[in-house]
């Protein structure tokens, strides 16, 4: 099934769900709503499942659809960071980054910004390692 399902179809599911209607998720995409409805009836029917409950005022993701939407942005945050890795492998970028620092202090706050920082580059992958303590020298 994977082979007959197109990426760029599977953007739109998740813009039509953010959207909440397949206006304004034609409008944000620039396809005619007509294309885009129809290009999710498609979706819906190779999967054998409604992702969307229609109505006068949009669309809302059906159980199985609201299921479907949050794996699929999992999936499509994976590949992204999958393809981002690639380039930075390709453009000779990749490396290595060692932060030292004390645990013991403001771990809370620390774990905040390593979070942030995966977040915004999917790209770079961490791995923690724990090091013994360096002798502290007085002058």
């Amino acid at each position: 099934m994977r082979r007959r399902v197109q990426l760029i179809t599977l953007d739109y599911a998740l813009v039509i769900a953010d959207e909440g209607s397949f206006l304004g998720a034609s409008r944000r995409m620039g396809i005619h709503h007509s294309a885009l409805s129809r290009r999710v009836r498609d979706l819906e029917h190779s999967l054998g499942a409604v992702l969307f409950e229609r109505h006068t005022g949009g669309v809302r993701p059906t159980l199985a659809g609201a299921e479907f939407l949050r794996n699929l942005r999992r999936v499509l945050t994976d590949l992204d960071g999958t393809l981002a890795m690639v380039k930075t492998a390709r453009e000779g970028q990749a490396g290595r980054v060692s932060i030292g620092f004390d645990a013991s202090l403001h771990a809370t706050e620390f774990l905040d910004a390593v979070a942030d920082f995966i977040r915004g580059r999917p790209d770079i992958a961490l791995r923690f390692v724990q090091e013994k303590r360096a002798a502290t020298r007085l002058p």
